[in-house]
């Protein structure tokens, strides 16, 4: 049990606070001030994050993480970080790899809005979606991640608009390649043989890795006061690749 709040404390949920954007974003909360709470099956989060063991793609463990979340009977700021990235031929994709990119990067985000609505609503609070260049623009070797991430864009909007009465906030970002430890190594993955106009349209813009830090302040700027009116947005960080 976290101590009481004071007026401008607000509680904060970040999933996949143990690293990369996640990490980064949970400490941007926490140097805030803020009451934030971290959600990972990794317990390596920011100090002053309190960690809570959950898989985000089973509804038990994201319910009974909610639960935990809302004892002050409200949450401000869901933050769903969590994903994993996939490369590899589309002929290659196999059914288990398919459901594990699915679950992670879409269903998690769905049962985490849907468990925190209640606790949002009391807010109103708002969801921050981290979604992906690859959600909004074709990739080749990433057929299911960018379907996970093009769903999650979708999902984004979908409930911005069906949310407005309650005065909830939906929005995403949609980074482009980020300087993560899991990007880099899944990246060894990427096929080498790429077309000279894939290979333009995919790096030639790009200056090079986002820094997480760009990507938290981000969604710190979209979960604050200043973005009162925005809501449905999906707003790129990716050097122009879309």
């Amino acid at each position: 049990m976290t101590s009481t709040l004071s007026d401008d404390q607000r509680v904060v949920v970040v999933t996949g606070a143990a690293s990369g954007v996640g990490h980064a974003t949970a400490t941007m909360f926490r140097d805030a001030g803020e009451v934030v709470f971290g959600l990972d099956v990794n317990p390596s989060v920011p100090d002053g994050v309190t960690y809570l063991e959950t898989n985000v793609a089973d509804k038990a463990s994201v319910d009974a993480a909610i639960a935990t979340c809302a004892q002050h009977g409200r949450i401000d700021v869901l933050a769903n970080v969590a994903g994993v990235v996939q490369f590899g031929r589309f002929e290659q994709i196999d059914e288990s790899e398919l459901d594990r990119v699915l679950a992670v990067n879409l269903k998690g985000p769905f049962l985490l809005t849907q468990a925190a609505l209640p606790y949002l609503k009391a807010g109103p609070g708002c969801v921050v979606n981290v979604s992906s260049v690859a959600g909004r623009v074709p990739q080749p070797y990433a057929a299911a991640y960018g379907a996970s991430k093009g769903g999650l864009t979708q999902l984004t909007k979908n409930l911005a608009l069906e949310l407005v009465p309650t005065g909830i906030r939906v929005n995403a970002v949609c980074p482009g390649t980020i300087d993560t430890p899991m990007v880099a190594k899944v990246a060894e993955t990427y096929p080498t043989d790429l077309e000279p106009r894939i290979s333009e349209r995919l790096f030639m813009q790009m200056p090079g890795a986002i820094p997480p830090g760009d990507v938290a302040a981000a969604i710190g700027y979209l979960a604050s006061p200043a973005a009162a009116f925005v809501t449905g947005t999906v707003l790129a960080i990716d050097g122009l690749m879309s």
